[in-house]
């Protein structure tokens, strides 16, 4: 397996991806975009603008106060896209609340095969390579899957916090490299 930045060329293929998370099921109170709240914008705009959206999200100059600078990558396997994984670079506070700082989701007919563990080891990898050596990453209190692969990375529990607008609780790591 392999983490590689989206390119325009990838266009097809993300536009299926949207369209499995669209019409995949859900577990009741995970979202569809749950991780990569990025791919959610492709619902609201065209392949082209999105695109756009990512390159910016990697420039502090072009991104929102409050918000970190971020880097999209697709998980292939065997030359097939097997998820997306989101590394947010700057510990900015709602991210260090209950956010953290990296993000992946399996596609839908690839899920409970084992590729979240690997998934979450390359991109670790990516923060050890910008010196950033503690990662808070959260998980739904009821996403198990999650859970056990924020734990099997060497996730240390930090605390349990409650978001009232979503009415969940997260449970935040921290992972060391």
């Amino acid at each position: 397996m392999k983490l590689r930045e989206i390119v325009k060329e990838d266009k097809d293929e993300i536009l299926k991806i949207y369209d499995e998370y669209i019409n995949a099921e859900l577990t009741k109170g995970i979202d569809r975009f749950e991780g990569i709240r990025n791919f959610e914008h492709l619902g609201n705009m065209n392949f082209e603008e999105w695109y756009q959206e990512l390159e910016n999200n990697k420039n502090k100059d072009k991104i929102s106060n409050g918000y970190s600078t971020q880097t999209t990558y697709l998980v292939i396997d065997n030359n097939v896209i097997i998820g997306v994984l989101n590394a947010r670079w700057e510990k900015v506070m709602t991210l260090m609340l209950f956010g953290g700082l990296i993000g992946y989701s399996i596609r839908p007919k690839y899920r409970g095969k084992g590729y979240a563990n690997e998934m979450l080891k390359l991109g670790l990898e990516k923060f050890k390579e910008k010196n950033i050596n503690e990662i808070p990453i959260s998980c739904k209190d009821f996403n198990i899957a999650s859970k056990k692969v924020i734990e099997k990375n060497n996730g240390i529990f930090e605390r349990q916090y409650y978001n009232e607008d979503e009415g969940y609780n997260y449970l935040i790591y921290t992972i060391k490299v």
